[in-house]
């Protein structure tokens, strides 16, 4: 099998809200991987990332990629990242050419990362609300949902935030497990401040307390605090997680299919937490064809425990014909469509393509 050809479209942008800040249109974008059998790869970017000066990588990297045999992707990806350094699209191509090898073979591609489970228990991860009570509405929903889990993207104002995950523990019940995320605004002191109460919640762990490049912060949070820290959504690069191991700066490793370069990336990151006892919690958040790749790499390792579940359900479902859902219990079941196990509306596509 070769590949012949390589298209990227810039996909009209859609108001999605999202946690904190983020009140701006969501850019999306698809790129598609052809080979000479008739099996295509194919991944809708996250959202983020401006899917037009994509279109330009794409255009200086195809003559890399075409000719190839979709199945090296090491020998592939190397040759790119030496030449060009493309982080966001590495892990676009290293993505579509596990979507391919998944359709070639004709299985999710889990199964070919070596399965270890077939269902997920999944968190419902909020946006970022104004008020007390729009949290505890929320979390109430999805605990009648089917949810066992409940991710906080809160205030950001370690004060305010310490009443509302009070709220949240009271109105949820000891039963429902949950979590902080304040993305990284905390400084030091109101971290230790938050984690000390959050603890006495017994909440399950806390997310990006501070920006995770103070590393010597990171380090004397893990120390002083029990409650799991976890870290590593916005580290760049595989080697990168090397020095908050070294260093204590991490308990749990979080990894995302754009940092991480794909698929491959967080198989190694995956193993690299396992190798030193650690748990790692991929990023779930975004394009349903992006949760879907974490999916597969959660699927495939034992030190891999949730699916994150962006709520309200279906805001980022965009041009799929299927989703991934909970079931009652608040379990996410492994696909069995080949690939990344999800199918494309190619008719929405197709309306909504601005460029290629």
């Amino acid at each position: 099998m070769k590949i012949t050809d390589l298209k990227f479209r810039v996909l009209k942008p859609r108001k999605v809200c999202s946690f904190g800040v983020q009140k701006n249109p969501v850019q999306y974008g698809l790129c598609q991987i052809f080979t000479d059998e008739g099996i295509e790869g194919d991944y809708i970017t996250s959202g983020w990332e401006n899917p037009n000066a994509l279109v330009s990588i794409f255009e200086d990297i195809k003559d890399d990629i075409i000719g190839h045999d979709p199945f090296d992707r090491e020998k592939i990806e190397k040759g790119i990242s030496d030449k060009w350094g493309m982080g966001f699209a590495l892990s676009v191509v290293d993505i579509c050419l596990w979507d391919i090898a998944g359709k070639a073979i004709d299985l999710p591609i889990y199964k070919l990362l070596g399965a270890y489970k077939d269902k997920i228990m999944a968190y419902a991860c909020t946006l970022g609300y104004d008020t007390i009570e729009e949290y505890v509405d929320l979390g109430l929903e999805c605990k009648k949902s089917g949810y066992k889990a409940f991710k906080i993207h809160p205030t950001q104002d370690w004060r305010k935030d310490i009443e509302l995950c009070k709220a949240v523990r009271e109105a949820l019940g000891k039963d429902m497990i949950l979590m902080l995320d304040p993305v990284s605004f905390y400084d030091r002191e109101g971290a230790l401040k938050v984690g000390r109460e959050i603890e006495k919640l017994d909440f399950l762990w806390f997310e990006d307390p501070i920006p995770s490049s103070d590393i010597d912060g990171l380090e004397r949070i893990c120390r002083s605090l029990d409650i799991d820290i976890v870290v590593g959504e916005s580290i760049s690069s595989f080697y990168g997680y090397t020095e908050y191991i070294v260093r204590r700066a991490v308990d749990v490793l979080r990894v995302g299919p754009a940092t991480a370069y794909g698929i491959t990336g967080m198989m190694k990151v995956a193993h690299l937490a396992e190798a030193h006892g650690m748990k790692c919690e991929p990023v779930n958040y975004g394009s349903m064809l992006a949760q879907a790749a974490c999916f597969q790499v959660e699927l495939a390792n034992q030190n891999c425990r949730f699916y994150e579940m962006p709520v309200p359900e279906g805001m980022f479902d965009l041009f799929m014909k299927d989703v991934a859902k909970i079931d009652n219990e608040g379990y996410v079941h492994a696909p069995t469509k080949p690939g990344l196990g999800y199918e494309i509306d190619w008719d929405e596509v197709e309306k909504n393509t601005v460029n290629t």
